[in-house]
């Protein structure tokens, strides 16, 4: 085994050194390939299914704006309150996604030449990755993925291994 791979992923609070959480690490072929065969069928479903989904990963949040802002506290060492700004802005990026992609995909006449038809389709790019830093667990994170998914795109998502453990709330 090659001593550079971590398996273990360790979440230590700042302020005093404790464990506060441990976890393996992903295999990243097995993650790919279930992303590439889980795609399809997300890029079908319809607008309507993706945003019951994306709004029960918020309402979840939202539920668990606390301990999700306690964890953030203590595994990045920012104060409480901005934490709880951090998840606050998860929840928010749910309707700024949903208006940002009914804006940009609705339907649009496109001038051409006379007598030709033009069509403007939006169709997802298949899997993206997104990786975060470690000073906004949350947020930054947020702002790819929400937006990613509701236009049907599958998602491979790498935490920081610095404060790992929030990315459990990306579970869908």
């Amino acid at each position: 085994m090659d001593q550079n791979i971590i398996t273990d992923l360790i979440s230590y609070e700042p302020a005093t050194g404790a464990e506060l959480w441990r976890g393996k690490t992903g295999d990243i072929d097995r993650e790919v390939a279930a992303a590439r065969e889980a795609w399809p069928r997300w890029a079908a479903s319809s607008l309507s299914d993706r945003l019951t989904v994306i709004r029960a990963i918020a309402s979840r949040v939202r539920g668990e704006t606390e301990k999700l802002a306690d964890l953030i506290a203590r595994e990045t060492g920012k104060p409480l309150w901005e934490a709880r700004s951090e998840v606050e802005s998860v929840i928010e990026r749910v309707d700024i996604s949903v208006r940002a992609y009914a804006d940009r995909t609705s339907q649009r006449r496109i001038e051409g030449k006379p007598g030709t038809r033009s069509a403007l389709r939006h169709k997802p790019h298949g899997v993206l990755a997104v990786i975060t830093p470690f000073n906004m667990p949350v947020a930054i994170p947020a702002g790819h993925i929400i937006p990613a998914l509701v236009a049907g795109n599958a998602i491979l998502f790498k935490p920081s291994e610095k404060p790992p453990r929030p990315a459990s709330f990306w579970s869908i």
